[in-house]
């Protein structure tokens, strides 16, 4: 009986020392450069998706007239001006960032007027067409056309951070 409970007892330690090895180890992390590049890309993707969803729908939307709005833009933008927690005029267009999309969905303005553009899973083109009624923004056309698939690609240091993140936690 007693060499049962010491043989289990050592391997009890030995299990527990290597667990705390393999953990003691740093896990995987995605380097400044892979992380900024990522950004970039990020930047890229999402101009390639607005410009397939301003040429699909034919929209008559450029960068002089319009300002480009992030969901963040908004949000920033929102509390520098007062953060009220009941703003209709924020309310108004924040709901409208709340969709299923490739990429970001990206609001473009004009004083009175706002496109919300995005691509739905499917790659659905979507622009909904906004107007300034009062103090909040208010859907006036909702146009949907089947937009061109763009795809969306993994950068090596992403593709090895992932093996080597599985490699980590899989502790095989």
């Amino acid at each position: 009986m007693r060499k049962a409970a010491s043989f289990i007892g050592g391997l009890f330690l030995v299990l527990c020392f290597h667990s705390l090895q393999v953990l003691a180890d740093d896990p995987p992390r995605l380097s400044s450069d892979c992380r900024e590049n990522m950004k970039i890309r990020d930047v890229e993707y999402n101009k390639a998706l607005m410009n397939d969803i301003i040429a699909g729908l034919d929209l008559d939307i450029d960068d002089q007239s319009y300002i480009e709005v992030t969901d963040k833009g908004l949000d920033a933008a929102n509390i520098i001006y007062g953060g009220k927690e009941f703003d209709e005029y924020y309310q108004s267009l924040h709901q409208q960032f709340i969709v299923a999309s490739r990429g970001k969905p990206t609001l473009f303005v004009k004083p009175a007027e706002a496109y919300l553009l995005y691509k739905q899973p499917d790659n659905t083109n979507v622009a909904v067409h906004l107007k300034l009624a009062d103090l909040k923004w208010e859907v006036i056309e909702k146009k949907k056309k089947q937009g061109t698939p763009i795809k969306y690609q993994l950068l090596k240091c992403e593709k090895d951070y992932m093996k080597e993140k599985k490699e980590y936690y899989n502790m095989d």
